[in-house]
């Protein structure tokens, strides 16, 4: 019995000797690896031993709080945050160089204006140069005279040169006669031809001096004439004025290899009805 005793006292010993070693050889173990084995150990006092354990797994825990202080962080380096956002910016632009875009069309407008008003006076200009007509002149300076005269010369010359061709040639008290072309071969026809421009005392003046009559045909001496006074370059000056008569001197030149001065001719002029005529006959001036 008592050795009995004695054993189940070793064992006893032994248990709680050896409990104590894995109570004790516990904490070194288990702590880092659980939290939960401090529950396997029925010993009270290694809770409070485990709770550092737990402070230490919370601050593993703090990376949490490092997303907190990164709030701050984000209003502290507020300027830093600044370049961070600012590749945003340049976004923004890009919608500005749409608007410049629109201004593009804008001064497209004001160039589409501007060509209207340079072909409104070119228009103009032309309608007033092309208006003068020689034969239908109603107001008379010493512009306008120069063209008259011009065409006063040019019917001056197509009268005696005979027309559009030389008419048959015929003996009259002997001398060389020839017929004037059908357009202007009777006096009527010549008559109307040159009052566009003469007065009709001036024409028949000039036909009754130059032309005559055969069995109601107008017929001139077989000759040429005319003079080499270039009256495209003339020049006028009025003389004298009334409100229905006016004389111009005109100054018209030889061409420059005659070498001859220029000469003085004075041309009168006649208002009939709305338009002004040569009343100066033709041979008087050409």
């Amino acid at each position: 019995m008592k050795i009995n005793t004695k054993l189940s006292a070793l064992c006893v010993a032994a248990t709680l000797l050896s409990a104590a070693q894995v109570a004790a050889a516990a904490p070194a173990v288990t702590s880092p690896a659980n939290t939960a084995q401090p529950n396997v150990a029925s010993p009270s006092a290694t809770v409070p031993a485990q709770v550092p354990a737990p402070a230490a797994s919370a601050s593993v825990a703090t990376p949490a709080p490092a997303q907190a202080p990164s709030v701050p962080a984000a209003t502290a380096p507020a300027a830093g945050s600044v370049p961070a956002a600012t590749p945003a910016a340049p976004s923004a632009p890009a919608p500005r160089p749409s608007a410049s875009a629109a201004p593009a069309k804008a001064p497209s407008v004001p160039s589409t204006a501007k060509p209207i008003k340079p072909q409104q006076p070119s228009t103009s200009a032309p309608a007033a140069a092309t208006s003068v007509n020689p034969t239908q002149l109603d107001k008379l300076n010493h512009e306008s005279a120069v063209p008259l005269v011009l065409e006063a010369q040019s019917r001056y010359q197509y009268a005696v040169s005979g027309g559009k061709s030389l008419g048959q040639a015929f003996q009259l008290n002997g001398k060389s006669y020839r017929y004037l072309s059908e357009d202007i071969g009777t006096k009527t026809k010549l008559i109307n031809y040159l009052t566009q421009v003469y007065t009709k005392q001036a024409s028949e003046q000039f036909v009754g001096k130059f032309f005559v009559e055969v069995n109601g045909r107008l017929a001139q001496l077989n000759a040429d004439g005319g003079n080499l006074l270039e009256f495209s370059r003339a020049t006028a000056k009025m003389v004298t004025m009334t409100p229905v008569k006016r004389s111009y001197l005109l100054t018209v030149p030889y061409p420059a290899e005659t070498k001859k001065a220029n000469e003085k001719i004075t041309v009168n002029f006649e208002k009939v009805g709305s338009y002004w005529k040569v009343s100066s006959p033709p041979h008087v001036i050409f």
